[in-house]
């Protein structure tokens, strides 16, 4: 019999624990997982195998016309069979029902995974930044707009704010 894979919103206190220990659980080299920023974002989703959860992504906490992807995890042997971009599209479809005009993301440069995700589905590489929290680290910065016409970079002030340019993408900026 085929796994059924279900992806739904997070319903409860225990959905958000269950989430942030899958994502505490991850086998690279993170920062550690600030558990009361989980519990406030705009969307948390789950994705479940045969009632098993094998993975997580959110829309931060925040409100207004632009939002931040985060905390995409899936466990590590279920990797490579669809479910990241499942919840990647999911959180995609949510945000353009609410309205939301840009989505950004931020991935490390060594997690060529989540980059390769975020590109087919659509998302314009902005530019690598320094990180801020003085690690040295790239991290590079995805856009993708949910509406024509966009000031994309106007947008992106904000949470770009006084970062350090390392690259810039091309055609993002427009």
């Amino acid at each position: 019999m085929t796994p059924i894979l279900t992806i739904s919103q997070a319903s409860c206190d225990e959905d958000v624990v269950a989430a942030a220990d899958l994502i505490d659980s991850r086998d690279d080299n993170h920062h550690p997982l600030d558990r009361a920023a989980l519990a406030k974002a705009r969307l948390l989703l789950l994705a479940r195998l045969d009632g098993r959860l094998v993975g997580c992504g959110a829309i931060k906490a925040g409100d207004g016309e632009v939002a931040e992807l985060g905390y995409l995890v899936v466990a590590s042997q279920y990797r490579r069979l669809g479910i990241g971009a499942r919840l990647t599209q999911a959180r995609i479809d949510w945000a353009r029902a609410q309205g939301i005009k840009l989505l950004w993301a931020t991935v490390r440069a060594e997690n060529q995974a989540s980059r390769e995700n975020l590109l087919k589905a659509g998302w314009q590489f902005y530019g690598d930044y320094l990180s801020i929290r003085g690690t040295g680290n790239t991290i590079g910065w995805y856009v993708l707009p949910l509406q024509q016409g966009l000031d994309i970079q106007a947008l992106m002030a904000g949470p770009i704010g006084s970062r350090t340019p390392v690259s810039q993408g091309r055609g993002a900026h427009g």
